[in-house]
């Protein structure tokens, strides 16, 4: 399925990613800490890093990069999941 968008035309496939492969989260939330939490719950058994990615002007919002190895796409999507649905996780990108 095709969509255009000002003249420019986007095919809406899914990307080709080949498993395993280094995968990142983009993980935000109003507490570092909470945040961190959040991660180590998800992350259980998984090597992973953390690294800051971005806090807001107002200090309300902190933005965390998670990085791992996923082994397909069925985890990939339940971590991606599980972020969403933490309470700690404002959003994850």
């Amino acid at each position: 399925m095709k969509e255009s968008c000002n003249g420019f035309s986007f095919d809406q496939k899914k990307p080709d990613i080949e498993y395993p492969c280094i995968w990142q989260y983009k993980v935000i939330g109003k507490s570092r800490e909470h945040l961190d939490i959040a991660i180590q719950e998800i992350c259980i058994d998984i090597s992973f890093t953390v690294k800051l990615s971005n806090t807001s002007s107002s200090g309300k919002y902190c933005s965390l990069n998670v990085e791992l190895e996923v082994i397909d796409e069925s985890m990939r999507n339940s971590i991606f999941t599980a972020f969403q649905n933490h309470a700690a996780v404002t959003m994850v990108i």
